[in-house]
C-alpha cells in the first residue's frame, strides 16, 4: 500500500473467545467473538465504560481504506477495502495479534462526532 503506516500489537492473554465466553457464559467461536467485539458498545468490562476502541478503529479503517487484521485463538478477522473476511485456523495462537495499516496519503480530515458536536456549540 503506497503511503501507509503499519503496526502490530500482540497480547498473550486469554484471547477474545475466552474473554467473551467467560464473561457472558456463551459458546462463541473465535471469529464470532472477534466480530462481537468490533461492534460499538460491546465490552466485557464491568462497572466501567468501554466498548468503543475497536468500533472506532473499524470505522476509521473503513473510511481511510486501510486494513485491520485480528488473530485470536484459532480465529482470523480482516477488514479492508474489500470488506470483512474471516476464517478459522487449524491451530491456536495463545492470545491476540492486531495488525493495523493506515493510509498516510489520505487527505480526509477526521474528528469524533463528540468533537464535531462540541465545535457547533462555539
Amino acid at each position: 500500500m503506497a503511503g501507509s503506516f503499519e503496526f502490530t500489537i500482540t497480547d498473550t492473554g486469554i484471547g477474545f473467545k475466552n474473554r467473551v465466553n467467560n464473561r457472558f457464559k456463551t459458546n462463541l467461536s473465535s471469529v464470532q467473538a472477534i466480530k462481537w467485539a468490533m461492534i460499538d458498545g460491546h465490552s466485557t468490562k464491568q462497572d466501567i465504560s468501554g466498548g468503543i476502541g475497536l468500533a472506532i478503529l473499524r470505522e476509521f479503517v473503513s473510511i481511510n481504506k486501510g486494513k485491520i487484521q485480528i488473530i485470536s485463538d484459532d480465529g482470523f478477522y480482516q477488514l479492508d477495502s474489500n470488506g470483512v473476511q474471516t476464517r478459522l485456523f487449524s491451530c491456536s495462537f495463545p492470545g491476540t495479534i492486531i495488525n493495523m495499516q493506515f493510509k498516510t496519503d489520505d487527505t480526509t480530515s477526521y474528528s469524533l462526532m463528540s468533537e464535531a458536536e462540541s465545535d457547533e456549540l462555539f
